[in-house]
């Protein structure tokens, strides 16, 4: 380390990142050493890229701004982006620019907007049943906004939930998670809060009768499905999040196992919606997945959590994974009574 500030010559105290005298950053000429070094390798190399921007972070105080610049590029790197498929100049200091949310007036519009179009298509083409489409909609909001309170907690910006018939609802995240931690906390947020509201679902179903009895009891077999299928460990479904901070090397059992359904689907229907939602499913998955594996995934400076934040992950994974079968194969016969009536 340097024993005196390069630019005002003032002493240097064992481990100082800041010159108290004149705040210049008292490793500024191998900073821009290894950026030069990293931006030149980012194109070509992704993953050592990475490696050298992570040194930097030893560099430079966790309370800088150049420091959480670089830590929202290795969370960027780590998403799958690169100079070379974004155009991105070298030299460019942003990857992915953040988005400022959207105002709260215009979120609710498109939300509501968006819920309302589901819930009259869904009725129409499927369940010609007001209450089963309204709480099929609703179970699917209750489980986006277990994402956007997570991401809130975070500080992560993201558009607002929206709807879209037949497929589901997403939410674009506008800015990459610093660390699969992150990401894995956010993914589960929605699964863990899905959970809940289809569980509460068929608690009030149970105080109903006639039809809107079997409607909230389907309503809940769906929210139960949809949260399980959401939790195959393969981006960029929940349960791939979820797996990155327990290990990438997971998302080759999702690979198979959307592979399986695939197949299973192709046989039971010849095509349909179904295919396509797992193709496109696979499209998005395959990327990421051919790059974080070939990057050795866990060596990833992304990838590189605690034992103990990976081991808690990988039990409320599998925690909520059991339950959600267990529920679903309980209630799944009740469901079925709704579509012979």
């Amino acid at each position: 380390m340097p024993t005196a500030c390069e630019s005002c010559s003032h002493p240097l105290a064992a481990g100082e990142l800041v010159c108290r005298n004149c705040g210049a950053l008292v490793y500024h000429r191998e900073l821009n050493q290894l950026a030069g070094e990293a931006m030149r390798l980012e194109a070509a190399n992704p993953a050592a890229a990475a490696m050298v921007w992570r040194r930097m972070l030893d560099l430079l105080p966790p309370d800088s701004a150049q420091y959480q610049q670089i830590y929202q590029r290795l969370g960027a790197l780590a998403a799958g982006w690169s100079p070379a498929a974004s155009g991105a100049a070298e030299g460019q200091q942003a990857p992915r620019p953040v988005r400022p949310p959207d105002p709260l007036g215009v979120a609710l519009m498109k939300t509501v907007g968006s819920m309302l179009a589901s819930i009259v298509l869904y009725y129409f083409v499927y369940f010609r049943s007001w209450p089963l489409a309204i709480a099929f909609v609703v179970l699917m909001l209750i489980h986006e906004m277990g994402h956007v309170l997570a991401m809130r907690y975070y500080g992560l910006s993201a558009s607002p939930p929206i709807f879209i018939p037949f497929i589901g609802a997403l939410i674009n995240l506008r800015q990459a998670p610093p660390n699969a931690l992150v990401e894995a906390v956010v993914g589960i947020g929605g699964p863990l809060l899905g959970t809940i509201g289809a569980v509460a679902c068929y608690l009030v179903s149970i105080r109903m009768t006639g039809q809107l009895e079997l409607a909230l009891k389907y309503a809940s077999f769906l929210g139960l499905f949809l949260n399980l299928f959401n939790l195959l460990p393969v981006p960029p479904l929940d349960g791939g999040r979820v797996t990155a901070a327990i290990s990438p090397w997971l998302w080759i059992v999702g690979l198979v196992g959307l592979g399986l359904l695939l197949v299973q689907d192709l046989w039971a229907s010849g095509g349909g919606i179904g295919v396509f939602i797992l193709l496109m499913i696979l499209f998005y998955a395959l990327p990421r997945v051919r790059m974080t594996l070939r990057a050795r995934g866990t060596h990833h400076p992304y990838y590189q959590i605690s034992r103990r934040a990976s081991w808690t992950m990988a039990a409320l994974y599998i925690g909520l994974t059991v339950f959600l079968s267990g529920f679903m194969y309980w209630t799944g016969a009740l469901g079925k009574v709704f579509l012979k009536s």
